[in-house]
């Protein structure tokens, strides 16, 4: 990965972070960044935000890219549309 994308998604999560510690009334929703699990192949993956409400439990992955994202939770790659 090159330092330029590395920036670039440091950026994206930045604002996300800042965005949702401005906008998100702290007593209803609590953040949970950067999350590590672990997999059954002794492998990990990586969640960059949890919000957790009484409306629910969201999940978001952070993507700084240009244009559309297509794909659905059933897919395991989606497609970049620039």
């Amino acid at each position: 990965m090159s330092l330029k994308s590395t920036l670039k998604g440091m950026l994206g999560e930045a604002a996300i972070n800042f965005t949702t510690w401005l906008m998100l009334d702290k007593q209803v929703y609590h953040r949970i960044k950067n999350v590590t699990l672990p997999l059954p192949d002794e492998r990990t993956t990586q969640i960059d935000h949890i919000i957790v409400s009484v409306y629910g439990i969201f999940v978001v992955e952070t993507k700084n890219y240009k244009g559309w994202i297509f794909g659905s939770e059933n897919r395991s790659q989606w497609t970049q549309s620039l």
